[in-house]
């Protein structure tokens, strides 16, 4: 069994080099990034909650589209494993439109950087699943926000050994779970991106076990969902939801309590 430091740097292998700043124009197309952004949107209204003003401490950021997606009022942090990545938003154009933005690189101990003050949000998007220790990793996370603070976390839904790379597997109630062991009040959970399920979700098969000459599937998944317009996407998911075929992501919101 691999130690947890020989997890870490394993992903962070996997995450350095080029993957995030090279060809950066090809997760503009990712309809799973777009997805996450406009349902964390719906739902921040359903739960009357409003991010102007607000600081956001997304770790595991990636290319910074869920962070650039949040009112041009927030202040910004993020903490990535990817030191290219940390260069990478520190260049982006649409990052100086931000009052402020601090940015880090994870350091080879696996402890996450927070930032010097507390935050009112805090964001990881498909990165438990990687993490070697959950229990503490969220306790950590709970450090940084303010009391009354909200924590989001996205996970995939998938069979054990569908993602090599992946740790665990999650449902939303079993996020839910391991976010309540943290303190947290859990706010909102949900199962949700049912229409990336199925053969489509299969065609990113290969490309999670790096077979080369079958990962441009992963692109055919993407060109096909991208131009359907959420709204519609959401009513194909009440529809396949109700026909029993199976969610591909969990979104579980938390409060730290007061």
């Amino acid at each position: 069994m691999l130690s947890a430091n020989e997890i870490l740097e394993g992903q962070r292998r996997i995450y350095s080099g080029s993957f995030y700043n090279v060809n950066r124009w090809r997760w503009f197309f990712r309809d799973d990034c777009r997805y996450r952004r406009r349902r964390l949107k719906a739902v921040f209204k359903e739960i009357d909650f409003d991010p102007n003003g607000k600081r956001i401490f997304d770790v595991g950021f990636g290319t910074g589209d869920l962070l650039l997606s949040f009112p041009e009022t927030c202040s910004l942090y993020g903490a990535e494993l990817s030191a290219e990545a940390v260069e990478a938003i520190k260049n982006e154009p649409g990052i100086k439109k931000y009052p402020y933005s601090s940015f880090e690189v994870i350091p080879h101990s696996g402890e996450t950087p927070l930032p010097a003050n507390k935050v009112d949000v805090v964001i990881t998007s498909h990165v438990l699943e990687h993490v070697p220790d959950e229990n503490a990793f969220l306790d950590r996370l709970c450090e940084a926000l303010v009391p009354g603070g909200i924590m989001i976390n996205f996970v995939p839904i998938e069979s054990e050994g569908f993602d090599p790379k992946h740790i665990r597997t999650y449902t939303a109630e079993s996020l839910a779970l391991a976010m309540s062991f943290a303190g947290l009040e859990i706010i909102h959970a949900e199962s949700n991106y049912h229409i990336c399920s199925g053969p489509l979700k299969w065609l990113d098969h290969p490309a999670r076990h790096n077979w080369a000459h079958g990962s441009w599937l992963e692109g055919v998944r993407h060109f096909m969902l991208s131009p359907v317009p959420f709204e519609l996407t959401r009513g194909i998911e009440k529809m396949l939801a109700a026909l029993g075929v199976s969610p591909s992501q969990a979104m579980v919101i938390g409060r730290k309590k007061k």
